[in-house]
């Protein structure tokens, strides 16, 4: 299994590909949206670190030491971290969240990231200023309801993941109207 700090090494190596900088602040914010969008695609985890409810949003405590002080971030900072520890489906999950933000200005994507992220219940919901752990049920619970029912509120943009997931998804009304005409009701 990758750690974060592989993931965090692979972001900025895709980022920086695209001609992106990434700034401390988006990278911690970027880690939270991978792993809540490969929880609901594979219902594993992409790394194991805690991801802890900081004031300004989540933040991935094991790549912190990378970010403390610095504005951006660049691959080489994290010269610990092996991208090619993730393995082919959990690249093209990243990947697929790192498209959501391809269009946004570097410099304004942790502030977007951060209001998204305090819009949602896993941070809100533990978001106490004492820096407590987002778990990784509740990203599962919440982004994989997203998934199914994409009109529910929510602030970030949901992925297509349906050629990278091991999950199916429907509504609740396509799970009735399935099981309807699979009792002879319909």
């Amino acid at each position: 299994m990758a750690r974060a700090i592989d993931v965090a090494r692979y972001i900025l190596e895709q980022r920086d590909a695209r001609e992106h900088m990434t700034t401390a602040f988006a990278l911690q914010k970027l880690l939270y949206y991978c792993q809540a969008w490969t929880l609901v695609a594979t219902d594993r985890s992409l790394f194991d670190d805690r991801i802890e409810a900081w004031r300004h949003g989540p933040v991935v405590h094991a790549v912190y030491p990378y970010c403390r002080g610095r504005r951006y971030v660049f691959p080489r900072e994290i010269p610990e971290g092996d991208a090619s520890a993730l393995n082919v489906q959990e690249r093209l999950i990243v990947d697929r969240v790192l498209s959501m933000f391809e269009r946004q200005d570097d410099t304004q994507l942790g502030d977007a990231l951060e209001s998204m992220s305090h819009e949602e219940r896993p941070w809100s919901s533990v978001a106490s200023g004492t820096n407590d752990v987002i778990s990784q049920e509740s990203m599962l619970d919440f982004y994989s309801a997203l998934q199914a029912d994409p009109s529910l509120s929510h602030a970030a943009p949901i992925p297509n993941l349906a050629d990278v997931s091991d999950r199916t998804f429907i509504s609740g009304e396509d799970a009735d109207m399935i099981a309807a005409l699979l009792s002879g009701q319909a």
